[in-house]
């Protein structure tokens, strides 16, 4: 079975999300399937923007990279984060959480490799 995990997010503005999202994965490919949806596909998963009513929730996107350290400081040059501070869970998990301009709430980590 091949699957794909589709993750909508909404937006107030489409057009400017998609011009923050394509900055933040470093991606222009998108597909417009629909008017009104832009999707960016992050390995088997789909970030699926769409233009709606925002109610920011408690669910945050969580994507894996391979070198936290070099993404914090590309996030901090591009300024979309600013007071943020990566958390560290000794010989777990190293990550920081930071927010769309909408508010949706996202998350890069990077865990340690266990024994």
């Amino acid at each position: 079975m091949n699957l794909e995990f589709p993750i909508g997010l909404p937006v107030s503005d489409l057009e400017r999300a998609a011009s923050w999202y394509e900055k933040l994965l470093m991606s222009d490919e998108k597909l417009i399937l629909a008017e009104g949806v832009i999707e960016y596909q992050i390995g088997s998963v789909w970030i699926q923007l769409f233009e709606e009513k925002i109610n920011v929730s408690e669910n945050v996107l969580r994507l894996g990279v391979e070198n936290l350290d070099v993404e914090f400081k590309r996030l901090k040059t591009l300024g979309v984060i600013t007071d943020e501070m990566i958390e560290d869970v000794p010989g777990i998990i190293r990550y920081f959480d930071f927010s769309d301009p909408d508010g949706n709430k996202l998350s890069f980590y990077w865990l340690y490799e266990l024994e």
